[in-house]
């Protein structure tokens, strides 16, 4: 993990005991904070092409504060469009005009139901604003949830984000209704960045969208609480689809961002968890970070395909942890300068380090020095390329590897392994 930049803290501790009067922190200088929501930062190295002088960080969204946003692009009402499926088997119509603004409010009549807001008391204490003298109390944080499944034996499952819930003590949903619920944790993946809650409530379910078929330029509504505003409405489009973002995850070579859509919907601290959807309200992703340079809202949000998210929280209720697809290989990006010093025949690709003892890249026969130029039919330029395609693999699935050794090009035809869960920064 590069080590060039800091990362801005996502939140200001929040002091139960403190006041009633809520201090927005200034943006500009984030107060240094330790939440229970928010993993260990890592740095960001700058993209090509990005001005020297950008001090460019990515922050996760857990936490309170406040933004708005519109909408700009319109599309043409499509038959069915605004139905939407709810809990008990009702469905709300909502007719789609032809305007951007009606649109959103259409979009968001029919999610906001599912949308919940998270607050989360920490093992973790602080004095911060007190007096001097007074006692250290629990840290407590904020973030967003979606209900997407309804329990066998009744209740809800919400879906949200693990640097939300992580090291909670106390986790409370409230629903859009404000009634509130003390929830469970029913697992949590720091790979994913996905965890999932259960409530005794019957809330209404959101709709599962189709996160493969999104365009850029699309039409997506963010809902969530940001700064602790709950229920709040911003829109905006997709940027950009499979954002590999490698260089931002956790301590142990976690890349839960490495095939993101970003959006220039404003989200902001506290929407982390929270609902990202389509005109029709249909979940197509959940917000879970941002790119900055003031610790707030900049225009490039990052949410979690609804199609990872689902699988990750699938796999949580059923079993209490998720299989991160993994090849068992440590290498690097290979660049002209790398492939001349090496003696390469390419000068692009992903250049083999090491390998896992007994994971699935040796035992396929994969060796020190290879050079990896294709996975399947998805060309490898960069580390951050075998990551993304990797990730878009399931376990268990065959795939073959274009190598480079010694100056010949071979085939390796390789399973998809299960990342181990004490692994250190292998991909």
């Amino acid at each position: 993990m590069s080590t060039d930049e800091n990362i801005a803290p996502p939140v200001t501790p929040e002091v139960s005991d403190a006041s009633d009067t809520m201090e927005v922190p200034d943006a500009s200088n984030p107060v240094p904070a330790d939440p229970p929501q928010a993993p260990v930062a890592e740095t960001v190295r700058p993209r090509a092409g990005m001005p020297a002088t950008a001090m460019l960080a990515v922050t996760l969204l857990a936490g309170a504060a406040a933004g708005f946003g519109g909408g700009y692009l319109a599309y043409r009402t499509i038959p069915g469009s605004g139905e939407a499926a709810v809990s008990g088997g009702e469905t709300r119509k909502i007719e789609l005009v032809d305007s951007t603004e009606e649109i959103v409010a259409a979009a968001a009549e029919v999610a906001m139901p599912s949308v919940v807001n998270i607050d989360v008391t920490s093992q973790q204490t602080s004095t911060s604003g007190l007096p001097g003298d007074h006692p250290d109390v629990p840290i407590q944080g904020e973030g967003s949830g979606v209900a997407y499944k309804s329990a066998p034996d009744g209740g809800t499952y919400i879906i949200t984000n693990n640097h939300v819930v992580e090291n909670g003590t106390s986790i409370i949903v409230t629903d859009s209704t404000g009634e509130q619920y003390e929830a469970e944790l029913i697992g949590a993946d720091a790979e994913s960045d996905i965890a999932v809650v259960l409530i005794a409530g019957e809330l209404p379910l959101i709709e599962i969208g189709d996160s493969e078929s999104l365009v850029v330029g699309q039409t997506v509504i963010a809902i969530g609480s940001p700064f602790g505003l709950e229920q709040s409405v911003t829109a905006g489009v997709v940027s950009a689809l499979h954002r590999a973002l490698t260089d931002f995850g956790g301590s142990s070579g976690q890349y839960p961002y490495v095939d993101s859509i970003q959006t220039d919907a404003s989200i902001n601290p506290g929407n982390s968890g929270g609902a990202l959807v389509d005109r029709t309200g249909k979940l197509v992703g959940i917000p879970s970070a941002i790119y900055t340079d003031t610790g707030v809202a900049d225009g490039v949000g990052l949410a979690i395909p609804v199609s990872r998210a689902i699988t990750a929280a699938d796999e949580l209720i059923e079993k209490g942890s998720v299989d991160t697809p993994f090849l068992g290989i440590l290498g690097q990006t290979v660049t002209p300068a790398f492939a001349e010093e090496e003696g390469l025949p390419v000068t692009e690709g992903a250049y083999v380090s090491e390998l896992t003892t007994d994971s699935e890249a040796e035992k396929a026969g994969l060796e020190p020095g290879d050079v990896i130029v294709a996975l399947d039919k998805a060309r490898i330029r960069t580390m951050d390329d075998l990551v993304l395609a990797v990730r878009r693999r399931a376990v268990g699935d065959e795939v073959t590897l274009s190598v480079w050794r010694d100056g010949k090009q071979l085939d390796i035809e390789m399973t998809v392994g299960i990342k181990p869960a004490d692994l250190g920064l292998d991909d």
